[in-house]
């Protein structure tokens, strides 16, 4: 779903604002809006996934087998939304902080380092097929998702705003 990438545009706006006041409250305050938002629409989105899997697949393919391996990699894809969330309006956040190189260094680490190598680990060497590339995957974006957040977090800790100089 595009929704968690249209709160994350529109908490950049938000945070980005509030950098431009130097408000420390109202970054914090626009970051922590985006992320119950997100967390919302990632928690709505992982539940259609999970409970209307099998409703999904049958409107594409009549053939059981892929039903079912179309249902089993919608649980995947249930579970990715969270990590997928936090990460996006992490990314998001610290754009409005002006923040952009080292979030750009995360996401290469943990999608080339981590979430592809273990995908590929996880379907050539552990018979994991394609449940294993999913595995791999939201491995590297919870990757990504932690130290976002950490990165953010720590931007927003003290008594006044850390923006990068550019």
């Amino acid at each position: 779903l595009l929704l968690p990438l249209g709160v994350a545009m529109a908490t950049t706006v938000r945070v980005g604002h509030a950098v431009g006041a130097d408000d420390l409250s109202a970054v914090r305050w626009a970051a922590g809006a985006g992320f119950a938002l997100g967390g919302l629409t990632q928690t709505a989105a992982a539940f259609v996934l999970i409970f209307a899997g099998g409703w999904i697949s049958a409107l594409y393919t009549n053939d059981a087998a892929v039903a079912a391996l179309a249902v089993t990699l919608m649980r995947y894809a249930a579970v990715f939304q969270f990590p997928d969330g936090i990460q996006v309006l992490s990314s998001g956040a610290l754009r409005g902080l002006k923040d952009t190189r080292v979030p750009m260094l995360i996401t290469i680490f943990a999608y080339w380092c981590v979430g592809l190598p273990l995908g590929a680990w996880f379907v050539l060497h552990l018979n994991g097929r394609a449940p294993g590339l999913w595995i791999g995957l939201i491995l590297g974006l919870s990757v990504a998702a932690l130290l976002l957040a950490m990165r953010l977090w720590r931007q927003c800790r003290g008594p006044a705003l850390k923006v990068p100089v550019t």
